[in-house]
């Protein structure tokens, strides 16, 4: 049962809240007494009477050395006990001023805990073996008290052999649907092979499961496969660079590719020596203790213990591999780049380039906000700030041996400020398979398929070669297959077998097909006219004991072939595959991804909380794609290029599309993402494998991070790029700052329209609000402009985009070029153009040639044009070069255009 919060998540602006009555008086007093006294004053416009907000606990507070503002995050407390998912925020600047107050506190608090009993039914252990149960972990061995507490205040006991860390246990109310409150322990438990961290609440009384939270964030990509034969585009891709020049046994040097250097096809690997911040790791990549003298000469160290993990046990017993960089700590290790090596062949080299780059986030984030006191990850925090002992694992070939071995994937579990976080990367493959209707002659050709993790792979027991027949098990849909045994296995049995994705788990349908006796399972889509190919997996007990191959393929191509059968024809299918590996440990925009997840999830609601990013229009996949991206930019790159995430991993060249929609590029022609995509198509939901409807995270975020790199590039047009990455000076730094700023402000379960209101709060606290022209054009041309409607950031179909900017800022007369988009530019059949600046009067639309001719004139409305551009036919235009030319109430915009046909 998933709890239901009513109360809608309030910004205040700071402009309301400067003459809060009492802050002046308070402004010697504790941040977290004056937080809490600016959060009493406001409670009713919060829809609060007193009490809701009398007894709040600091979950969180820190205060920034570059613009002294002190961010306290609160949880509502009734009755002495913490309301889960009720909380606040208040940012209070160095003079007491408060910048910002964010709250979804309930009303009438104490009021709905009356029908709650605050006495538990059963103990804390009884607690931890419930929790266990219900997300499927073994019971836990003897458990002992790390840490004693009440049960309102918690306690953390230790890991009772069934988890890598401490397990925390606190007594809760957890808000119900039906509007009432219900005494819960929240139990966190971080299961050894990682794939997991949950966050679970069981009933007080019962111990039943009542609500859980996954802390891990997973890629899991699904991937076409190549249309080419993979070897010969790999190879191209992966050609070996000039390897960088040897150093002579240098003491503490890497052998990696360094900060910009996204992955092995993006440029040559380099010796880097000393890289360590001195600011930020002041003792080096391998203290623990803050005395000078490393503790390890292995890849470990303070921010970070990377080790290697393929049988995904989690470093249980210190049995997983680290190199040894010996007393100089040199790392220095070859590396293999072709189709054939082994994963295990690049293991030194793989650990060594994950403790780098993981290293390499937590110095440069450091120096941009996520630092000690905000709850960085560190073993020990020099500073006194903050909790330590939340260095990152860092697992490197997850799972590579294990059956069935896990690929195309990439995760981070973020538990709170004094856990330790967990990132898992893994293999990426690629199938070249070679599947084919060899009759009849009608449907004879090859199919576009994908292969699934579950089972063995074609590559292992190929070629395979029978007759298809489409399961029957006995229901309505008897081609879904989710009914056991199947009606007709004996015409399945030494078969091909056809089933149709839906209702139940991709591994129970194979297992279904597999105890029928078929060889080899084709899985067809259910979705009309879907392109995209899943890459099927599943979870024990289904997964376990899968012996045979499957793979997948679009609706389209399975109804010919299930009509066909069913005509009775007989529908003969070959299949043989191969398959090639990457490793993820080598894809740095992937690793700064993964990593960007531990920085959104403790920023936003301050490092106390774990569950402000699990709302369905929260921008996780998005602030991770720009670290990723922001990561890997180098001098002279602009932001017109169009760059993809994973395309090393993914088998693609450097200019290929990635794992998003489009390339990221702030040229409209290349990406052209807006909010009003958000809750439509492919930007809603997706049905995961376990057949789960939850949100397109992917897709949702990479319109976020698409106007984050819009703003990148603008304050790079304005300020210049800066290549060092540690300063305070030049647009990318300043970019980065503002976003970072901006997790820290917004509410817990953000939205779009929060999150750019953090922004500009940032800049205003930041800079004096010297770029709130800027920020307000970038996010007005990707549909977040002056009018747009958030609606509730639980929801994804709410939400009015709107391309218009705040009256006060769109009064210039001279309009910048870069306000116009006209694309695609050079045009062949048609141009479409468009604007986000308001006009009070109709906007003329004006084709122009160079010699004066007007060849086109249109007038349209200022809304209309911003929502949805306007198409223009250029297919009867002569080619040559024109000016397009907008005319509105505000001023005049021109843009060069050329035709070509």
């Amino acid at each position: 049962m998933n709890p239901t919060f009513t109360p809608a998540v309030r910004a205040l602006a700071a402009a309301a809240l400067l003459a809060l009555p009492g802050l002046a008086a308070a402004q010697s007093a504790a941040p977290d007494n004056r937080a809490l006294q600016a959060l009493q004053s406001r409670s009713a416009s919060f829809g609060l009477v007193a009490a809701d907000a009398a007894d709040a606990a600091v979950t969180k507070q820190f205060t920034d050395e570059h613009n002294g503002i002190t961010h306290v995050y609160l949880r509502q407390r009734v009755q002495g006990i913490e309301v889960y998912g009720a909380v606040a925020s208040v940012h209070l600047s160095a003079s007491g001023r408060v910048a910002s107050l964010n709250s979804s506190f309930l009303p009438n608090v104490q009021v709905l805990a009356r029908g709650a009993a605050p006495t538990p039914g059963i103990s804390a252990q009884q607690a931890v073996a419930a929790a266990a149960r219900a997300v499927g972990m073994p019971a836990p061995g003897p458990l002992t008290l790390l840490r004693a507490g009440t049960p309102a205040a918690g306690m953390d006991f230790n890991d009772g052999g069934i988890t890598s860390d401490k397990i925390p246990v606190q007594l809760m109310y957890l808000p119900m649907s039906d509007g009432s409150l219900r005494l819960v322990w929240d139990v966190t438990l971080a299961p050894r092979s990682g794939d997991h961290f949950w966050n679970a609440r069981v009933d007080a009384a019962s111990g039943a499961l009542l609500d859980k939270t996954d802390l891990t964030v997973s890629e899991d990509i699904s991937m076409l496969n190549l249309t080419q034969p993979m070897r010969a585009v790999a190879e191209a891709a992966a050609a070996p660079a000039k390897p960088a020049a040897r150093p002579t046994a240098t003491p503490n040097s890497y052998n990696v590719w360094p900060l910009t250097v996204e992955s092995p096809i993006h440029g040559p690997r380099q010796f880097v020596v000393d890289p360590a911040d001195k600011a930020s790791s002041p003792f080096g990549w391998h203290d623990t203790n803050g005395v000078a003298g490393a503790e390890f000469t292995i890849t470990r160290g303070n921010n970070v213990f990377a080790y290697d993990d393929p049988n995904d046990n989690g470093n249980a017993g210190g049995d997983n591999y680290s190199p040894d960089g010996g007393a100089d700590l040199v790392f220095d290790y070859p590396f293999d780049n072709t189709l054939a090596a082994s994963a295990k062949k690049n293991l030194n080299l793989a650990v060594t380039n994950l403790f780098y780059w993981n290293n390499l986030m937590h110095d440069v984030m450091a120096r941009k906000g996520f630092d000690e006191a905000s709850g960085n990850f560190q073993s020990k925090n020099y500073s006194g700030k903050g909790l330590g002992n939340d260095d990152v694992m860092a697992e490197a070939q997850d799972k590579s041996t294990t059956t069935p071995p896990a690929f195309g994937n990439a995760n981070f579990g973020t538990p709170v400020d004094g856990m330790k976080p967990r990132m898992q990367m893994y293999l990426w493959n690629k199938s070249e398979l070679d599947i084919k209707v060899t009759a009849p002659a009608a449907l004879a050709g090859p199919l576009n398929a994908l292969e699934g993790s579950l089972g063995r792979s074609l590559e292992r027991v190929g070629p395979i070669t029978g007759n298809l027949v489409v399961v029957n098990d006995g229901s309505a849909k008897p081609e879904r297959g989710c009914n056991a045994p199947l009606v007709n296995a004996a015409a399945i049995s030494g078969n091909i077998a056809l089933i149709e994705r839906g209702k139940c788990g991709f591994a129970l349908k194979i297992k279904n097909a597999q105890n029928a006796g078929a060889r080899m399972v084709i899985m067809m889509d259910s979705i009309p006219d879907a392109t995209t190919l899943v890459r099927m997996g599943g979870s024990a007990p289904d997964s376990v004991g899968l012996r045979i191959p499957s793979v997948f393929i679009t609706k389209n191509e399975g109804e010919k072939l299930k009509q066909a059968v069913r005509a009775g024809q007989t529908v003969t299918v070959s299949a043989s595959g191969n398959v090639y590996y990457r490793d993820g440990d080598f894809d740095n925009g992937i690793i700064a991804h993964e990593y960007g997840h531990g920085i959104s999830n403790r920023l936003t609601g301050g490092a106390g909380l774990n569950n402000c990013l699990t709302n369905g229009e929260q921008m996780g996949e998005g602030w991770s794609d720009f670290f990723g991206l922001w990561m890997t930019t180098k001098p002279g790159d602009v932001g017109k290029t169009g760059r993809g995430i994973g395309t090393y991993a993914s088998f693609e060249p450097i200019d290929g599309p990635g794992i998003r929609p489009t390339r990221y590029s702030n040229d409209f022609t290349i990406n052209s993402a807006t909010y009003a995509l958000v809750g439509t198509g492919a930007y809603n939901t997706t049905v995961n494998a376990a057949g789960n409807t939850v949100p397109q995270v992917h897709n949702i975020g990479y319109i976020w991070a698409s106007t984050l790199w819009d703003l990148n590039w603008a304050l790079i047009e304005k300020y210049g790029y800066n290549a060092d990455l540690n300063a305070a000076t030049g647009g990318n730094n300043i970019a980065l700052r503002l976003v970072m700023d901006g997790l820290k402000f917004q509410p817990c379960r953000p939205g779009f329209i929060d999150g750019r209101d953090a922004i500009m709060l940032a800049d205003k606290e930041n800079n004096n609000g010297a770029n709130s022209d800027l920020i307000w054009r970038v996010f007005a041309r990707r549909g977040m402009g002056f009018s747009a409607k958030q609606g509730s950031s639980n929801v994804l179909t709410d939400q009015t985009a709107a391309f218009d900017m705040p009256t006060v800022l769109s009064s210039g007369k001279q309009l910048n070029a870069n306000l116009l988009d006209v694309y695609p530019n050079p045009a062949r059949e048609q141009v479409v153009i468009r604007t986000q600046v308001s006009s009070s009067a109709p906007v003329q639309v004006e084709m122009v040639s160079l010699l004066g001719q007007r060849v086109f004139t249109q007038t349209i409305s200022a809304a209309r044009l911003q929502q949805d551009g306007l198409t223009v036919n250029t297919s009867t235009v002569a080619p040559g070069m024109y000016l397009v030319r907008l005319t509105t109430s505000e001023g005049t915009l021109t843009k060069k255009l050329l035709v070509q046909h």
